[in-house]
């Protein structure tokens, strides 16, 4: 269902959802004008939620993808928004808080959006990369973690750090990248890297989710990483700091 297109008919605006990183949501309700064959028999009026701009719709049907599935209260509700229109979890979990109706207890997305730093050191005359192994997917990655309400980028990344490996760091000027992967079929994960430096500090890791962790140089960092888009991500961010903090 995730992903899916379906075909709508706009019954009212429910509650204007209000500004989020410079736009304006409202929420409407709908039914299924396909018969609910699309749901599976499912149209009641209010399981069926519409993020959309604060703009005018100009039919009473329209088309709208799923957005993300949320269980309330034992019930499912399909939150879905147009085409045009990308919504992370965050912004549902904020624009939805504090509405006991429409609380969400568990999401699943179709767009999840993630935060962390490429933390590096200088050692020994050479720069040297601060690798995480995650527990839960056996891989060695940055340190990063979702979003939370009312965190922007930079908010998260430092959060996540700190939580994962004890480190307070602060997030250099300039470099921003994006990495963006599909771990789950449809599902779109996007990645935001900032970079910091750190000097030699303890760390502390969260043992729940993180295995082990490890200094290391460009040429091992590249072997140690699975993954193309960690070892861009890795490219990106030394070509930044050679650039910008070595002449």
């Amino acid at each position: 269902m995730l992903g899916n297109m379906i075909t709508v008919q706009i019954n009212r605006e429910i509650f204007h959802a209000g500004d989020y990183c410079g736009r304006h949501y409202t929420v409407h309700s709908g039914i299924s004008s396909d018969g609910g064959n699309v749901l599976h028999n499912i149209n009641v009026l209010h399981n069926i939620l519409i993020f959309s701009p604060d703009r005018p719709l100009e039919c009473a049907s329209v088309r709208v993808r799923v957005m993300a599935v949320t269980e309330l209260g034992g019930r499912i509700y399909y939150i879905c928004a147009d085409e045009e229109t990308v919504i992370y979890e965050p912004l549902i979990r904020e624009v939805l808080s504090g509405r006991k109706d429409f609380s969400p207890q568990r999401i699943t997305c179709l767009y999840e959006k993630s935060c962390g730093a490429v933390i590096f050191r200088r050692h020994s005359g050479n720069v040297e990369y601060l690798l995480i192994k995650n527990r839960k997917g056996n891989n060695w990655g940055f340190p990063k973690g979702h979003m939370e309400i009312h965190e922007d980028e930079r908010q998260t990344a430092v959060r996540e750090v700190r939580e994962e490996t004890g480190l307070n760091i602060e997030p250099l000027e300039g470099f921003r990248t994006v990495s963006e992967y599909h771990p789950k079929g449809r599902i779109t994960k996007q990645v935001i890297f900032f970079v910091a430096e750190m000097p030699v500090e303890d760390i502390v890791i969260q043992t729940s989710e993180i295995e082990r962790f490890i200094w290391a140089d460009y040429s091992l960092a590249v072997k140690t990483f699975r993954f193309n888009n960690d070892k861009k991500v890795l490219s990106q961010a030394r070509n930044w700091i050679t650039e910008n903090l070595y002449y």
